[in-house]
């Protein structure tokens, strides 16, 4: 999926800043720019435009950055994570956006880590296929909390059980944090187990046999 690996390239930066609290001003929208929001406004879920959007307004907030007096440099990326912010927080506040309140977790999960989670819990309650549930283990995991990744994952397991990757986290978290009998436990539960995770858990029992 194009948005984890933009959301997982999102959290591998060192510095995450708190949540904006403006919305940046933009110049005049291009044709492309205003198709895109048209299909945001019509589903603020869609991957495909919001990554495509994203783009578009991170590159808009370079325009606007003003220069760090100590490293005369521009710090582009806190002007393009408000930018982002400003986007996701303009969509979500439609019922049935879950992706936007996504990317606000991912970039308000270290400045706020309890208005995150508040978050991540809604947009799994809008979105109940299980898609939203594997974005947010996955970004749990990224940020070096596989604990919280299998307590929020097993509170949503019904979702789980019926998304093979969503299901993936959540064992994959259980196995970083020692629980193995938890991660068979939780394969067992499925209706049809991948090959691929089935030979992981196999491989983390012999390892601790």
């Amino acid at each position: 999926m194009a948005l984890m690996s933009w959301l997982r390239r999102l959290g591998e930066r060192e510095d995450r800043p708190a949540p904006a609290q403006r919305v940046l001003t933009h110049r005049e929208s291009s044709p492309e720019e205003s198709e895109l929001r048209d299909q945001l406004a019509h589903d603020p879920n869609d991957e495909a435009a919001f990554d495509a959007l994203v783009e578009i307004v991170r590159e808009r907030a370079d325009e606007g950055t003003h220069v760090d007096p100590l490293t005369a440099a521009p710090d582009t990326r806190v002007a393009q994570d408000h930018a982002v912010w400003a986007l996701a927080e303009e969509l979500a506040g439609k019922p049935v956006a879950w992706l936007p309140l996504i990317v606000m977790a991912r970039l308000s999960l270290a400045a706020d880590h309890e208005a995150a989670m508040r978050r991540l819990h809604l947009a799994c309650e809008r979105e109940t296929t299980g898609l939203a549930l594997t974005h947010a283990v996955a970004m749990l995991r990224d940020a070096d909390a596989p604990a919280e990744a299998i307590t929020f994952g097993v509170a949503h397991w019904e979702l789980a059980s019926r998304d093979p990757e969503a299901a993936s986290e959540i064992i994959h978290a259980a196995l970083e944090t020692g629980r193995i009998e938890e991660a068979r436990r939780l394969l067992d539960s499925l209706a049809s187990a991948p090959a691929d995770l089935t030979r992981t858990v196999e491989a983390a029992e012999a390892q601790h046999a």
